[in-house]
């Protein structure tokens, strides 16, 4: 394995939102460096978001992953991205997973993701197997996402939690428009080599 391999980062936003808001360009902008590659992954439609067609905004932008690469998920990403993982990486590798407020179960106050979580599924043992390093950050005071929920997700991930006092759901509106800490553990997983 060859070690000037390229690093790259692929970034997907949460329910509700799209590639310009809250910290996803900003993290974009820090990463920007000559060794790092970075995409934002543009979710169709996540006012209202449906399995299939995630997965096939999946499909299609994110052929160039590889196991120098790392994938930040954020919210109702995560659930979809993990399904995608689970079939892509049987054959492959990944750096690292990165999930912010990620969760895997029905919210009862978000019936609309419902569906899509009924709809994704995945094999949380291919993940363990084949991500070198699964974080998972969550808030103390999230309004959307059960703080246990995300715990559940990362239990399921084998992942290593990282709280974030009072950040809310991480967005812009919850003083999220940069996000320090994130960045920080993206720099230290890109410095790493994991055998």
């Amino acid at each position: 394995m060859s070690h000037n391999s390229k690093n790259s980062v692929f970034i997907l936003h949460c329910e509700n939102a799209d590639p310009e808001q809250h910290w996803y360009a900003w993290l974009e902008q820090q990463l920007k460096s000559e060794e790092v590659a970075v995409e934002r992954i543009l979710l169709a439609d996540a006012d209202h978001p449906e399995a299939e067609v995630w997965q096939a905004c999946l499909e299609a932008q994110l052929k160039g992953m590889n196991e120098h690469s790392i994938v930040v998920a954020h919210g109702l990403s995560c659930v979809t991205v993990a399904r995608f993982l689970a079939k892509r990486l049987k054959q492959h590798a990944l750096k690292a997973g990165i999930f912010i407020a990620g969760f895997h179960d029905p919210i009862l106050k978000h019936p609309e993701f419902n569906r899509l979580i009924e709809h994704s599924h995945f094999e949380s043992g291919l993940l363990r197997a084949n991500i070198k390093r699964r974080l998972v950050f969550f808030s103390s005071n999230d309004p959307i996402i059960p703080v246990p929920l995300t715990f559940k997700f990362s239990h399921l991930l084998n992942a290593q939690l990282i709280e974030v006092a009072q950040a809310g759901h991480f967005r812009t509106e919850d003083g999220f428009s940069e996000f320090p800490q994130l960045l920080q553990v993206v720099q230290t997983l890109l410095k790493a080599e994991f055998s």
